[in-house]
């Protein structure tokens, strides 16, 4: 099983006097809006792969803007000896 949840660290108000993580482009939070929830938050995205029964394979932060389908090619090689259920995020023809 494969799905992501939006990881807000800051109120969209706060988020203009955020100072963590800035130093490098891809640790750098960003404003992002969370369809299931109908909620703008300003934080990260956080990737989870478990079994069915639940036990934790791994998972990952990425950027609001890392799309879940991106992820998945990312991780498409480390997967590669199960079957994958994931979100709607992860649907694609390619894939």
């Amino acid at each position: 099983m494969i799905d992501s949840m939006s990881l807000e660290i800051y109120k969209t108000a706060r988020c203009s006097r955020n100072k963590i993580c800035k130093e490098e482009d891809y640790t750098q939070p960003y404003k992002g809006f969370c369809t299931s929830q109908n909620l703008h938050y300003y934080g990260y995205k956080l990737h989870v792969v478990c079994s069915i029964k639940g036990v934790f394979h791994f998972f990952d932060l990425t950027a609001v803007l890392v799309h879940d389908i991106h992820f998945l090619k990312d991780i498409r090689s480390q997967l590669s000896y199960c079957v994958k259920h994931g979100g709607r995020g992860y649907l694609s023809q390619t894939i």
